[in-house]
């Protein structure tokens, strides 16, 4: 409605009248309504928001006459991120198939989806039929939408080295021969698949335990926050998040604080194989160790064993070239103990014989020696007992004085007056009666 006739409405709106005649049937005043919003809005307007909903719908439209997707802007509250305001909006199908390909040609690597904060380019309209104003969105400004999740990421990153949680799961070591993984991902997708062949090609007999998670879209920081619970509970040596390719906006929700947090402190080493070949997400720069894909995540693990078991070949090796080689070194000294033993017990025995023969010579020496010696003593021994001879003393002319009872007489208290004797002389003997004593 044109300015000059917005003063015609102003008797529909004056509260002291009560005309029915100036009653408004709805469609009336949803026009109206309409006309007053034109009459504002003459040209399109910038506005900022954030996607909601939009994956929702977004199937919906292909059944849609002009594939059109209709879905919500949103502004939430900064700290406390609870929704400040909101406002319906639509995409008509040739505006999206034409922001689609500006997208694409500038390599952005975007795609509108929940969660996506975008400055879009819009005409506010307001649909009678359903008394509704709505967003009829017809630019993206991708260098805005580029900018905010750049900032955001850059914010994020910044609070997690301050807090120390950047680098915390990084000081988890991962075990030498990791066979039992942790596995979140969407598990019939192609990222799962390729995963799960890179590790069959290996022949190892790993085991792998998987938690089903969404990879993009809502519900992916809750789904993933409570898989790494889970694994956090069991006895898997690793962790590893993988998805397939995607664009920027599709990973968006792999540079979420609170994915990024349960990454961080988790009790498991976390690996990532996100699938991007130029970003990094949030996720990968708090993960223990992050890879481009999936297949690259399951190298490294593959890698990583194949490691531990040429480590262990060749300590077996060295082990068994050192035993080896001690058997041989033992063995050759045993020989040469051997034939030392062998060569000192001759020379001992030679030595004994030898010492034997000397000790004989001198035990006969020694045994001729005090027999001669024997001998000489003999003689003279026979010599000294025959010159004590009572006989060969009476040739001398010595006496021996023998009483009644044969004995020797030594002293004269030896015998008595009166009794027998005898003189024994060298040629007889004369017996006789002591008649008297006298001491000399």
């Amino acid at each position: 409605m044109p300015k000059n006739e917005s003063s015609d409405l102003g008797p529909l709106f004056d509260s002291h009248r009560n005309d029915r005649q100036d009653t408004l049937t709805i469609s009336q005043l949803n026009n109206l309504i309409r006309d007053v919003l034109n009459s504002s809005f003459h040209q399109d307007v910038w506005v900022c928001g954030e996607i909601y909903r939009y994956d929702l719908d977004a199937v919906k439209s292909y059944s849609r006459p002009y594939g059109q997707v209709y879905f919500e802007l949103v502004e939430q509250n900064g700290e406390t991120k609870e929704r400040k305001a909101a406002i319906s909006a639509v995409l008509w199908g040739e505006d999206r198939k034409r922001i689609y390909e500006k997208l694409a040609s500038a390599g952005s690597g975007l795609n509108l989806k929940d969660g996506l904060q975008i400055r879009a380019k819009c005409f506010v309209d307001f649909y009678p039929p359903q008394g509704k104003v709505q967003l009829r969105i017809s630019d993206i400004d991708a260098e805005y939408t580029l900018g905010r999740m750049a900032i955001q990421k850059k914010l994020l990153l910044e609070k997690l080295l301050k807090t120390g949680l950047l680098d915390k799961n990084k000081g988890l070591k991962i075990p030498h021969a990791p066979m039992r993984i942790g596995l979140i991902t969407s598990s019939d997708s192609a990222a799962y698949n390729d995963f799960a062949d890179e590790l069959k090609k290996s022949a190892y007999s790993f085991k792998v335990y998987i938690c089903d998670a969404r990879m993009q879209g809502p519900g992916l920081d809750t789904e993933v926050r409570k898989a790494i619970r889970i694994f956090n509970k069991s006895d898997v040596d690793l962790v590893a998040i993988i998805r397939g390719g995607g664009s920027a906006s599709d990973l968006m929700g792999f540079d979420k604080e609170k994915v990024a947090v349960a990454i961080a402190n988790s009790s498991k080493p976390i690996i990532t194989g996100i699938g991007h070949q130029i970003d990094r997400t949030v996720a990968d720069e708090v993960a223990n160790m992050s890879f481009k894909t999936p297949t690259a995540a399951a190298q490294f693990i593959v890698g990583a064993v194949k490691l531990f078991e040429e480590q262990c070949e060749n300590l077996f090796a060295d082990i068994t070239a050192g035993a080896d080689a001690f058997f041989v070194q033992e063995n050759s000294r045993l020989k040469n103990l051997s034939q030392e033993i062998k060569s000192q017990s001759m020379l001992f025995a030679q030595k004994l014989g030898q010492n034997i023969y000397r000790i004989q010579e001198k035990i006969i020496w020694l045994t001729e020696s005090i027999f001669s010696g024997s001998y000489n003593n003999f003689d003279e021994w026979e010599r000294f007992v025959n010159s004590k001879d009572p006989r060969n003393i009476l040739k001398i002319g010595f006496s021996l004085l023998h009483g009644s009872d044969n004995r020797i007489i030594k002293s004269v208290d030896g015998m008595g007056i009166g009794e027998n004797m005898a003189v024994e002389l060298k040629d007889g003997s004369i017996r006789g009666v002591v008649t008297s004593k006298e001491r000399i």
